[in-house]
This record gives structure tokens, sequence and C-alpha cells, in this order.
């Protein structure tokens, strides 16, 4: 039977799945490894180890977030409907199976350990910068900044609670709340 070959992409895709459900100290490399549909051995070769794929995980979900969320910012709508939008993608991700934050929950796991700290840190500066971006159509600088610092605690905090309770409407709450930001006249 021939052999099917794995793309990079699929590999990781696949390794993002397991660790997202499981967490990283959880995944074994057998795990992540028969998830990819490769030995362990081919799955280090790609990657020379566990924390190494990980660090690629990382690159590959934070990829995908820009490309799902982040690119809403760039739409041709005006901010309120960007902003609502970028925030109902965040959730529906945060809803996989009740999952929550992927980012978040590694760091969650992993934060005191540093080992993913610089790149998770790169993660948050950008995904901050991007709201700043769309909050400062309505808002002036400062604010923005204050508002984009505050609507990703926030957004952690309601996906905290939907974690705990399964109940949607912290998640909705935290949209409604932060479309009204860009609602309420600047002054």
């Amino acid at each position: 039977m021939p052999s099917v070959k794995t793309s990079r992409e699929d590999i990781l895709h696949r390794c993002w799945q397991v660790i997202h459900l499981h967490g990283y100290q959880a995944s074994s490399v057998s795990m992540l490894a028969k998830a990819a549909g490769l030995g362990k051995a081919g799955l280090l070769h790609h990657f020379g180890s566990k924390e190494g794929l990980m660090h690629a995980v990382v690159s590959y979900a934070a990829q995908a977030f820009r490309d799902y969320v982040f690119a809403v910012a760039r739409e041709d709508l005006p901010p309120e409907q960007r902003l609502e939008k970028m925030l109902r993608r965040q959730n529906r991700l945060a809803k996989l199976d009740q999952r929550g934050c992927f980012f978040t929950n590694l760091i969650m796991e992993t934060g005191q350990s540093g080992r993913f700290n610089e790149q998770l840190q790169t993660f948050y500066e950008e995904w901050q910068a991007t709201l700043v971006s769309l909050l400062t159509e309505r808002l002036d600088a400062a604010l923005a900044k204050e508002q984009a610092y505050l609507l990703l605690v926030e957004y952690q905090g309601s996906v905290a609670l939907y974690k705990l309770s399964g109940d949607e409407q912290h998640l909705e709450k935290y949209v409604r709340r932060a479309v009204q930001l860009l609602s309420v006249p600047s002054s």
C-alpha cells in the first residue's frame, strides 16, 4: 500500500486539536504522532522535540487566528460591525467542544515554565494592536489602547466563566458590551 504524504500544515492542525483537547503536558508524543498519522520518530524528525513541535503548533494556531479573526479588522464594514464579527469569531473558536481559548489555556498550563511565553506574548501584543487599530476609528488613541487591553482581559474572563458553566451568555454579554464601546460617541 503506498504511503500517504501528510503536509506540515495537516500535521500541525491535528496536533493542535489534540493539545487543545488534552493540554500540552497530557499530550504525549505518541498521542500526537498517532493523530498526525506518523510514528514517533517521524514526528520528532519534523520538529526535533515535543517542545519544538509545540512552538510550531503555537505559530500555526496564531496564523489561523490571524486569518480567521484579525482579518476581519481589515474588511470594508463599519468599525462596530467589524468588531462584532471579530468577537463572534473568537467566541466560535472558544466554543469548540467548550475548550475555551487555546492561547490562554496554554498560558495557564505552561506560563510559569516560560517555555512559550515569548511567542504567546508577541501574539497577545498583536491581538491588542489589532483591536487598538479598529477602536481608534471611533476612540482617541489612549482610550483605544486602554479599551483594547480591557477587551482582551474581559474576553479571557468570559471564556473562563463559559468553560465553567457552559452558559454562552457570558460570551454574548462580552460581545454586546464591547460593541457598545463604539456605539457611544467619543468626547
